[in-house]
């Protein structure tokens, strides 16, 4: 089966971890004025398994050192949008954490990746992409409110392209419950809440307040299967998993495909996304996680296609955006 063809659906991407090794090299030698002496690929991506997530989270400040003014900014989002595309993604959900640096601010950061967005609805028209904001639970409860506000008023100006908030970063030394007001007000001006849970093990009681709290998508929940109770209360909820396989490989979660818990959720007949998180960093793409899982999973061509549909329904597109995506996934399988 030739998984390029296949239109897919992403629906768990983080800009800056999803730079092609073109991407990169073209960022470098806009920065450093057409050089590409000191560039640094193995600073980025992870060659081999990682011990813990705290060396995975490290790989993301090269790009952010790439990252820093507005006209990188959008340059690397066009190209990652592109790459999306060249892969024969039709549906992107893109998330990013708005970043202050010496040559912007969160809100110039949003502004500049909405006006990218924007953009690539010419330049890319094969492609519909949403944005989903990020918290980044490290920097603290008060950049979360602040961040979220922010997006309530830059969603003003692009309210058809901002669709949810991310709760995502690394979790150690956090607590869920201090970001409970953020989330509920981001939930209560109308965007969708997918949130990072369960990525690490021995975080049973989080992983119980945050099923308690509820969210449309949960991202990796890895070890949400750690307890019975908190297994049996994803299922019962029925909230979509992103799998996000090659990551977590890399990343030291599972110790191998087979083992990874998109198995069993793929089992309860729950409802999966399969993702690549990280496309630039992991050294992956949407067609080769899909191979990957249709080859240690044994899916069929039908199985495929109707994970795919339910990947639609996750998302967070409109109805009629949805019912596109729906015909466009049903005329390729009926050729």
């Amino acid at each position: 089966m030739d998984y390029k063809s296949i239109p897919k659906i992403e629906l768990h991407a983080h800009l800056n971890g999803s730079l092609s090794n073109k991407n990169i090299l073209e960022l470098h030698q806009l920065k450093y004025q057409g050089s590409d002496q000191g560039i640094n690929a193995d600073a980025y991506k992870v060659q081999k398994e990682l011990p813990d997530l705290t060396q995975c989270f490290a790989k993301f400040k090269y790009a952010h050192e790439l990252t820093d003014v507005p006209e990188r900014l959008g340059r690397a989002c066009e190209n990652v949008i592109r790459d999306f595309q060249e892969d024969n993604v039709v549906y992107l959900e893109l998330r990013t954490t708005p970043r202050a640096t010496e040559h912007m601010s969160r809100e110039t950061y949003l502004a500049t990746v909405c006006e990218a967005i924007r953009k690539c609805e010419k330049t890319c028209p094969g492609i519909l992409v949403k944005l989903i904001p990020s918290i980044d639970r490290s920097k603290g409860v008060q950049v979360a409110e602040e961040n979220v506000e922010l997006t309530r008023k830059i969603r003003e100006k692009y309210p058809d392209l901002i669709v949810g908030i991310d709760l995502s970063g690394n979790p150690e030394n956090t607590d869920f419950r201090d970001f409970r007001k953020a989330l509920q007000a981001a939930r209560d001006c109308g965007l969708k809440l997918a949130l990072h849970c369960a990525e690490t093990a021995g975080s049973v009681s989080e992983n119980l307040e945050m099923l308690e709290f509820g969210m449309d998508r949960m991202g990796h929940g890895t070890f949400m299967d750690e307890s019975l109770e908190t297994w049996k209360m994803l299922l019962e909820k029925r909230i979509p998993v992103e799998c996000c396989v090659r990551s977590n490989l890399k990343c030291g979660s599972v110790s191998s495909a087979e083992n990874h818990h998109i198995r069993k959720l793929l089992e309860a007949q729950h409802p999966v996304a399969i993702c690549t998180d990280d496309s630039g960093v992991f050294d992956t793409s949407l067609s080769s996680e899909i191979e990957l899982c249709a080859k240690t999973f044994k899916l069929s061509r039908d199985a495929i296609e109707e994970i795919t549909l339910s990947t639609i329904d996750q998302s967070f597109a409109s109805p009629s955006e949805k019912s596109r995506l729906k015909t466009l996934v049903h005329d390729f399988y009926r050729k």
